[in-house]
Formats: structure tokens, sequence, C-alpha cells
């Protein structure tokens, strides 16, 4: 229950910044990822860009990819959302005058292009479905030969509306909330209130430990629906996964200096659609895959063509999604987490250090009494000691570490 009472506050700060998302940005549903949903699947695409905005009833698509289908077709439209099919709706290309698909002819296809939406149609989408945050929808578009109804190729795309409860004040207050509570009880130890400071460092460290459980359910390896993937997202900080971009220069350079190949995936995905695991049921499917595709294509293969590149796939789940969240490499995780940890047990000795020199500097100058601090300053060591202990102790059972 005490730990309900001391979250208020951030479920509090979540709301207000959601909030503030909500008023200030404009309705839209948005998809920057596309997939093959198929095996076979004869359409690929390696930029995909759509956004459905229902204030001036509008869909601009902007794509470019490679269709090897050629003829009349039919498009078949699947809206799913949160595992359950909302909509499912065939139409004619040639009917709703759809550009380059009336036929459809085999070859690159680049054109952003804007369609008009029916009013029939935008009222058919609840207005919380622009505002509900981590939107859990999928599309899927089978294209369908019109002579044998065979699906040529399945795409899917996952939707978003751009608000999401993975909030910078959520982390910034949790971070607060546990160093403060570790300070106040370092100085009532100072003060010589030694059982309250227990008390108060034994509650500060349940509280940080139940901050590392939220960040573990998110690298744990199972599907997670959005919402609880960007919540824990919120305390990934406690694992020392912080994404700055000087860092993860140093790590990407220590590892090629010592031999070892780091990951890029992150630096090429300018030129490919990623599509990140959400709730979907199957094995962990289709994240990195178009990207990891393409690059397979433009790296030299053992057998010269390059074909047996293609149909890879690169699955990223538990630690290695939270990294992607984070923007870091997967081969710099491990790294980061080492580096912030050593951060911080360094600032944290030096602070304890620079309060024993100014304790004895104000007693000397008169500030303090003799007596003032007089435990911490003749055992100002040992309660160091005490401090570094418990600091190891933090991240004893965290993944990031093993």
């Amino acid at each position: 229950m005490r730990f309900v009472g001391s979250l208020r506050p951030l479920c509090l700060i979540t709301a207000l910044t959601t909030f503030f998302q909500l008023s200030s940005a404009i309705r839209v549903i948005e998809s920057k990822s596309l997939s093959p949903c198929q095996a076979d699947s004869k359409f690929t695409a390696t930029l995909f860009n759509v956004a459905f905005t229902p204030d001036n009833a509008s869909i601009a698509i902007d794509i470019d990819g490679v269709s090897s289908i050629s003829g009349y077709v039919n498009a078949e439209i699947q809206v799913i959302a949160y595992g359950y099919q909302a909509l499912k709706q065939t139409f004619n290309p040639c009917k709703e005058n759809f550009p380059g698909m009336c036929p459809m002819n085999t070859g690159p296809i680049s054109s952003p292009f804007t369609l008009p939406v029916g009013k029939d149609v935008v009222n058919t989408i609840p207005s919380i479905a622009y505002g509900v945050p981590d939107l859990d929808g999928l599309i899927k578009v089978y294209i369908r030969d019109t002579k044998t109804n065979e699906s040529q190729a399945c795409v899917q795309a996952e939707l978003s509306n751009g608000k999401t409860v993975d909030q910078k004040g959520v982390g910034w207050a949790t971070a607060v909330v546990a160093g403060l509570a570790l300070v106040a009880s370092a100085v009532t130890s100072g003060l010589g209130h030694s059982n309250t400071a227990a008390h108060v460092a034994a509650n500060a460290l349940s509280l940080f430990g139940y901050f590392q459980t939220q960040a573990l359910v998110g690298m744990t390896a199972v599907n997670l629906p959005p919402i609880v993937s960007s919540w824990t997202q919120n305390f990934q900080w406690t694992m020392g996964i912080i994404h700055v971009d000087f860092l993860q220069d140093v790590c990407t350079w220590y590892q090629r200096a010592t031999g070892g190949t780091p990951s890029t995936l992150l630096s090429k995905l300018s030129t490919a659609s990623v599509d990140v695991q959400k709730r979907s049921t199957e094995v962990v499917r289709r994240s990195y895959i178009h990207a990891y595709n393409e690059l397979s294509r433009r790296e030299p293969s053992n057998t010269g063509t390059g074909a047996s590149a293609i149909g890879k796939t690169v699955v990223i789940h538990g630690i290695e999604r939270v990294g992607f969240r984070a923007r870091i490499e997967n081969t710099n995780i491990f790294l980061t987490g080492i580096i912030f940890f050593m951060i911080f047990v360094t600032f944290t000795a030096a602070g304890v250090a620079l309060f024993k020199a100014f304790c004895e500097g104000a007693v000397r100058a008169g500030w303090f009494k003799g007596d003032k601090f007089g435990e911490f300053r003749n055992g100002w060591k040992i309660v160091l000691k005490g401090i570094l202990f418990r600091l190891v102790c933090l991240p004893s059972d965290s993944p990031a570490l093993e």
C-alpha cells in the first residue's frame, strides 16, 4: 500500500503530460513501418510513411518499394485493434482511382500521393482512437488477383496516434524521488539518528527495487501490450539504460578498438521500414525484418548474388527491445549499463568525501559545533563502505550485468 501511495504523483505526472500532449497536437493516425505478412509476398517496401488526418479527411502516403505483380487486382483490408478484428473490407482499386494499382505493373513504386477519405469512413473511427496512448492497432492489406482470388502479396503496418505514456518527466520524477530518499537517509545517519536512518534507507532501497522490478517486466522476452512496454520504459534508468550520444560513440569505438563488431542497425533505419514487436502472438514477428532484409541485399554474400541473405530475420525481444526503444544499439546495452553504474558509484564516493571535507571545514570555521556530524566525521570511511556495499547490491539481480 505504501508503494501505491508513492506512485500516485508519478501517475499524476504521466496524466498531465499526456493531457498536454493531447491538447496541443492535431488528430492523426500514422504508420512508419511496412512489413510482409506472407512468405511469398510479391511486394516489398524500403520506405513507408502514411498519415491519416480526420480533420481534413485525407490520407498522405509516401512509399518506396518494388512490385512483381502485374494485372488487375483487388485489395482486402483488415484492421485489428487490441487483438480483435475491427474492420474487414474489400475494394477495387480501379473504382477508387488508386494510382499505380489499376492495373498493377512490375517494377519500382515510388510516388507520394494523397487520397481523400469519405466522411462516412471518418465517422466509423471512434474519437478515442486519436487520444488513447500507445494505440495497439494493426492494418493488413492483401492484394488478390481478380480472376483467381489468390493472394499475390500481404503487407501489414503498425498504427500509432503519436500518444504514449513513455514520458521523460516520469523517469526524472522517479529518479528524484529515489535520490532524495537516499540523501535523507544519509543526512539522518550523519545527525546521529541511526535507527531512523536505517528505516529510511530500507524503505528507499525497497522503492528502488520496485522501480527495478518495473524495468525487469519490460525486459522480459514475452509479448507485451504497447502501453505496458512504454510504461516500463520510464524505469529503465534504474538498469543504466540511458541514451547519451557521446557515450554511445565511446561504446562503439571501444568495441571496434578491441576487435568486436558493433551493431549498426539503428544508423541505417532511414532507408528501411521497421516494425517493433507489439502484442502479436506469433514468434516475436517482424521486428527489424524488413530493415534487415534491405541491408542484407546491399551486403556481399558468400554466393555472390545476395539472394541467400533475403528472408533472414533479426528477432529483438526483451532487453534488445528495451535498448531499441532507448535508441541504444543492442551491442552497446551491456557496456552502457556498466558505465552508468560506475559513474554513479564514483560520484557517490566523491560526494561522501566532499561532505566529510565540508564538515571539517565548517567546524574549524565555527559554522558547526564540534559534535555536529561527529559520528559521521569519525567513521566516515565505514559509512562510505556501507554505502558502496548497498550500491553494489542494487544491481546484483539485474540482467544488464549478467
